[in-house]
Parts: C-alpha cells; structure tokens; sequence
C-alpha cells in the first residue's frame, strides 16, 4: 500500500497550525492599518521630498512578516494539477475602476487645482516644522 502523503495526522496538525498563522496575520493587518496610515501622514507632513519614507519602510517590515508567517507555504502540498493564474491583480483593478470613476466623475482641471492646493497645504506645514533642514533628509 503506497504511502498516503496527505496523512489524517499531518492534515490535523496543518489545518491546526493554518488557524494559528490566520490568527497571527490578521492581527498584524490589524496593526498595519494605523501604522500605514499615521505612518503616510507623517511622512506627508515632515519629508516634503520623500513623502513615503516611513510607509514605504512600513510595507517592508509587512513583507518580512509576510514571509515569516507563511500562510500559505503548505500549498506546495498540493498533489493535484496546479492552479496557474496569469489573471490582473487587485492594483489592477483598483486603477481600473480609478480611471473608470475618474474620467465619468472626476473633471481634470478641478482634480489638478485640488492636488495642487493639497501640495501647497502639505509644503506649507512641512515649512513650519521643518524651520531647519534636517541632515538625515534623502538618507
């Protein structure tokens, strides 16, 4: 009798550790939520030149957890023919219905006059806080 690679024991154990690495990466998303959120106003406010520092950094840590949790890493468990996805991604259809709103609902000139008033707003505070130029600024 071959040897079942999918024993009942390693399926228990594997469906036992998945609730756990759930648990552990939703609270991390939890966690990002604010993080990523007070982490791209304060970049917006204090670096004028490079607004995503902190996001940016942010999102890196998320992709080492990411890789740490390995939610997904028994899939390579998988003995049935594989499943390929050559399909769009979720960015992509985030800029997808972007454009598609945009150019039904959005007038350009308008949207042009806000992103440069919102630019002014952010300069302007950024110019407040920062009096002196910071030396780590670019680093």
């Amino acid at each position: 009798m071959p040897e079942n690679l999918n024993s009942r024991t390693e399926v228990v154990r594997d469906t036992i550790v998945l609730q756990l690495k759930l648990i552990v990466d939703g609270l991390r998303d939890l966690a990002l939520m604010p993080l990523c959120f007070f982490a791209s106003l304060a970049g917006l406010i204090l670096h004028r030149d490079t607004p995503g520092r902190y996001l940016y950094r942010i999102l890196s840590y998320g992709r080492i957890s990411e890789k740490w949790i390995g939610l997904f890493d028994d899939a390579e468990k998988d003995k049935m023919k594989p499943i390929k996805y050559e399909g769009k991604n979720f960015d992509d259809l985030v800029a997808r219905t972007q454009t598609a709103f945009e150019s039904k609902y959005v007038d350009p000139e308008k949207k042009d006059m806000l992103l440069k008033k919102l630019n002014d707003a952010l300069n302007d505070i950024n110019g407040k806080l920062n009096t002196k130029k910071d030396p780590t600024e670019g680093a």
